[in-house]
Order: C-alpha cells, then sequence, then structure tokens
C-alpha cells in the first residue's frame, strides 16, 4: 500500500511537469549519463523507449550509435522482458511497433540479446541506496535478477530521488546507479573483469 501512495505521488509531480521541462531536465540527465566512465566504456547498452512524462532517453540511443554501440531497447513477454539489437535505421523504417502497455518496442524479428553492459532503468522513485520503484510488474527486477553482470542506471528528475529508504521486499533490485539533472550516484563499481 505505501508503495503505491510512493507510485501515486511521484507520478503525479512527474505529469505536472510541462513537456519543455521534461525535455530540457531530461537532457541534464542524459548528459550525466553519456559523460560517465561507464557508458564511454560499454559496447552495449540496454535503454527504453520513454513514454508520457518519462525520463527521455533519446539522446542516450542517438549517442550509442554515434559510438558505435550495439543499442538494445525492451519487448515484453508474457511476464518478463527481453532485449532486442536495434539498428539505427529501425527508427526510420517504422520497425519499432506500439507494444504491450503503448510502450515502443522492438518486432522481434531481430536478435535478443543477455549480454549488456549498461541498462538504463525506468522508474517512478529511487532511493540513496539503489532501490528503485517502478510500474509495480516486476518485469525490471527479474531482469536485472537473472542479469546481474550489467551495470544499471536510473534516470530519475530530483524529486524522484528520495532521501528516505523506499519500502522494499526480497524481490526489489537495486540499480547501479541513479542520474538525476543535479547529480549521479553510484552504489556499485562497474564490472570491468
Amino acid at each position: 500500500m505505501i508503495k503505491n501512495m510512493i507510485r501515486a505521488e511521484a507520478l503525479q509531480k512527474r505529469k505536472a511537469l510541462s513537456k519543455t521541462e521534461v525535455y530540457r531536465r531530461s537532457k541534464l540527465i542524459q548528459n550525466r549519463v553519456i559523460d560517465s566512465l561507464e557508458f564511454e566504456s560499454a559496447k552495449t547498452i540496454g535503454a527504453y523507449f520513454a513514454t508520457g512524462s518519462e525520463v527521455r532517453t533519446e539522446e542516450i540511443i542517438k549517442t550509442a550509435f554515434q559510438n558505435q554501440k550495439v543499442l538494445l531497447l525492451p519487448k515484453t513477454r508474457a511476464d518478463c522482458i527481453v532485449f532486442h539489437r536495434v539498428l539505427e535505421e529501425d527508427f526510420d523504417k517504422n520497425r519499432l511497433i506500439g507494444g504491450r502497455f503503448g510502450i515502443t518496442e522492438p518486432t522481434g524479428s531481430s536478435d535478443i540479446v543477455d549480454d549488456i553492459d549498461i541498462l538504463i532503468v525506468p522508474g517512478l522513485a529511487f532511493d540513496n541506496n539503489g532501490y528503485r520503484l517502478g510500474y509495480g510488474k516486476g518485469y525490471y527486477d527479474r531482469f536485472i535478477q537473472k542479469n546481474r553482470y550489467c551495470f544499471t542506471i536510473g534516470l530519475a528528475f530530483q524529486f524522484q530521488l528520495f532521501d528516505n529508504d523506499l519500502p522494499h521486499s526480497s524481490h526489489d533490485e537495486k540499480v547501479s546507479a541513479v542520474a538525476t539533472e543535479k547529480k549521479m550516484l553510484v552504489f556499485q563499481s562497474l564490472n570491468t573483469s
């Protein structure tokens, strides 16, 4: 119940941002990720295609292509997500579709890739220990649990970062870092082995 109240509060604040403000703040957040050592050294980037008032990811996607990184986007399957390789031309040739929950995703005809160096994670709330609250379906928690080797970065507007610990259960997974328009908190070092 407390989780749902926090989700509702965070979503309400996020929806109150103007489209211009979402894009302005998102650019600052994305620049923190793009300028990070973790992004620079990554070969494969798992991202998401933002919807509504979520932190945008277009700059991360564009920079990944410009730097010849492998870009992956999620596709929902039953109770899990899988990441498909996406090419720059896929954006031009309508190879992305409106999937489950109205989220833009790959058609599913491209390769599924499990080896992800950095996973960009959406969320409604994050805390200073790396816990996050998503939309309540557990897709990212299950993916992170199965793929513990990837470095995960949550994207959030500063008001989505809570000083107090968020309520969490044994199945809730931490992110490795959180990027906001004001700072990037790193909770776990990049595994360079």
